[in-house]
């Protein structure tokens, strides 16, 4: 009988594991399977379509771990629930929770090694970098997960290629490539290391390591993927001619549709290199249409944007195509280059066909700004000199343009006073000729004068605005090119001939000027702010607002609060502690000072603010005040002034015992620690 009961058993159990696997974990099985399958977005990704199939998964598993969860699938299920929960990519913290009840509560499971290496993953995916380096780490010094460490060695140089570590992340791969040659990573870990010295930016020597890998016996695909990164180099070491080929000859090889527009990009590169621009931006459009929205045709309207910039200077095209980035895919690598560089386009195209409108400090500023461009986005020093240069050579211009208002200034008011000579003489005249053709004549004469004044007025204000400028030219904008041009000459090109020159012309022109103190500060090896006019107008924004501050305290806030609300002036915080200290010591409102107290005690990396306004305020109360300390200050140069005349007025007056000067100590009264004055 207990022979029978236990087979029963046992078939009862046989069936249940049947049922529990075919009709629940089976399918769990299988959506995952099918989940893996689907191709990832642009951004890395999974689909709504992959992302339902792992929720289904998941659904499957949770019945297995609820229902049967003595069955011998219960590590299964749990292991990949977790695994499916991974790569829906929206919850790793729970993502690594199941892994981590795997390798508690089924510490006997095939999968704990595994689990050790996703749970590295999650926290390397969930931002928690260095946490998933050390597990990693530690998992390769366990050496009864030897079958796996190349899988954890292949994981560490992903990683460590993704944040651009090139040595970390070779030397895990030559480790792998050395111990585990037999392994399923090998191919891929050879792959991968030449794509890290692409990375790096050894072109020469990631073809080595891909021409090597196209002699080894790899996969198909893989040798491909090395054709490709073998074009790529070439390109990249500017040999259009040899990428060019090579791509041709992939073309007709490739059979993978996600890669052939990859290798079309490479092409239309290439074509651009040798100046074949119309074969290149048909093809260049080619991948843009067939690829709508997606990285791929970002890309494509990046680099043809490119080429309308550099090649053929068609700088509206250029803006259209840069523009055309977001537009196809808005978290692309190339968007905040674009930005850049339509800005550029669009300052090139002010600098050549320049508004006249617009005043002349601001279009000055303009050439500023597109100098900055050249020099910090384009990497184009000798540019930036150019501009610099025509900005120089605009004073001349100015001198020539305020000569010839002069000289027409001149004739007009000759003129003037030739009309009222002439007038003198027809009243005079006035008895001996009819005095109808005499009105006649003042009328005409009277007109051609009040235009005349008009003119002379419109003249004369213009040649107040030019000679307002030349001593803007003079005292700014010549002085501060002149010592961007000397940094240049310095740091960019090297060459301390040039720099010596421009520095020993700005001394002869502007001995006494801040620019060359700061050229020779420069020049000495002394640190020397760059300054630029944005920032010396905030200086002077905020220097106007604490002159204020003790005559006209309101006016100062006023001044202090537009600085405030910007927070991308260089006083922003500068300008919260005024409003803080003016509130609270000179109008005694501590209601007011508090908001822009606390707003500066939320903030970082302001240690001397927070130093100073910790003597009165805790972020909570202010400390109590007995008095003012700007009243302290008053009344102790009052009384320091009255104690001189006094010595002054009686310098025998001696102390009778010591016959030394008497010192009156004034009574102190109790006040906190003075804070740090505006």
């Amino acid at each position: 009988m207990i022979r029978r009961a236990v087979g029963i058993s046992l078939i009862t159990l046989f069936i249940i594991s049947g049922c529990v696997y075919y009709n629940t974990f089976f399918n769990a099985e299988k959506y995952f399977t099918e989940a893996q399958k689907i191709r990832l977005k642009d951004d890395g990704k999974p689909t709504t379509n992959a992302i339902q199939k792992y929720n289904k998964a998941i659904k499957k598993c949770g019945i297995v771990l609820t229902d049967y969860k003595d069955s011998k699938y219960a590590d299964d299920a749990l292991f990949l629930l977790a695994k499916s929960l991974f790569y829906i990519g929206r919850n790793y913290t729970q993502a690594i929770e199941k892994f981590n009840d795997l390798i508690k509560f089924y510490p006997e499971s095939e999968f704990i090694p595994e689990a050790k290496i996703y749970t590295g993953r999650a926290n390397y995916e969930f931002g928690k970098k260095q946490e998933a380096y050390e597990l990693l780490q530690e998992f390769l010094l366990v050496e009864e997960f030897q079958e796996y460490h190349p899988e954890a060695l292949q994981q560490l140089a992903n990683y460590h290629l993704e944040d651009k570590d090139y040595i970390q992340s070779d030397f895990y791969l030559q480790k792998l490539i050395e111990k585990y040659p037999k392994s399923d990573e090998y191919e891929n870990a050879f792959f991968l290391q030449g794509k890290t010295q692409n990375e790096a930016g050894n072109y020469i020597k990631s073809n080595e390591v891909f021409f090597s890998l196209l002699k080894s016996k790899v996969s198909r695909k893989l040798k491909f993927d090395a054709r490709y990164y073998i074009s790529l180099n070439h390109l990249l070491l500017e040999e259009y001619q040899k990428s060019a080929k090579k791509a041709d000859k992939l073309l007709k090889d490739e059979y993978r549709e996600s890669k052939i527009s990859k290798i079309h990009l490479i092409k239309a590169r290439s074509l651009a290199g040798l100046d074949k621009t119309e074969q290149a931006i048909e093809l260049f459009n080619t991948i843009i249409n067939d690829n709508k929205r997606t990285k791929i045709s970002a890309e494509s309207s990046y680099y043809l944007a490119e080429l309308y910039f550099n090649i053929l200077r068609d700088y509206q095209k250029a803006i259209e195509f840069y523009n055309n980035v977001k537009k196809e895919y808005n978290k692309s690598e190339f968007i905040e280059s674009s930005l850049s560089r339509s800005a550029v386009a669009s300052q090139i195209i002010q600098y050549y066909n320049p508004d006249h409108t617009i005043a002349i400090e601001e279009l000055v500023e303009q050439q500023f700004k597109l100098a900055e461009f050249y020099i910090e986005v384009l990497d184009m020093p000798d540019s930036a000199i150019m501009v610099y240069d025509n900005i120089i050579n605009q004073r001349e211009n100015l001198i020539l343009k305020l000569d010839s208002l002069n000289i027409i200034a001149d004739s007009i008011a000759i003129e003037i006073d030739s009309l009222l000579v002439y007038d003198s003489l027809l009243i005079s005249q006035e008895t001996k000729i009819d005095s109808i053709s005499i009105e006649k004549e003042k009328k005409e004469k009277d007109t051609t004068k009040v235009k005349l004044q008009a003119d002379f007025n419109n003249i004369t204000n213009q040649i107040e605005k030019y000679q307002q400028n030349l001593i803007q030219y003079n005292e700014e904008f010549i002085p501060f090119a002149k010592f961007v041009k000397i940094w240049i000459y310095k740091t960019s090109l090297n060459d301390s001939l040039k720099a010596d020159e421009v520095y020993q012309d700005l001394k002869s022109n502007n001995p006494e000027h801040k620019y060359t103190y700061a050229a020779s500060q420069f020049l000495s090896g002394n640190e020397a702010k760059l300054t630029t006019i944005k920032q010396i107008k905030e200086l002077e924004e905020y220097q106007n607002a604490i002159n204020e501050y003790e005559n006209n305290p309101l006016k100062a806030i006023k001044l202090l609060k537009s600085i405030a609300e910007d927070n991308n002036h260089e006083f922003t915080d500068k300008a919260f502690y005024s409003l803080g200290y003016i509130n609270y010591f000179l109008l005694a409102d501590s209601i007011a000072a508090k908001p822009y107290l606390d707003t500066l005690l939320s903030k970082e990396n302001i240690r001397e603010f927070k130093e100073s306004i910790a003597k009165f305020y805790d972020g909570k109360y202010f400390k109590k005040l007995t008095r003012l300390p700007y009243i302290d200050q008053l009344e102790k140069a009052k009384k320091e002034k009255e104690k001189k005349e006094e010595l002054s007025e009686e310098p025998e007056k001696l102390h009778p015992e010591k016959k030394e000067y008497k010192k009156e100590e004034p009574e102190k009264e109790p006040e906190i620690e003075k804070p740090l004055k505006p």
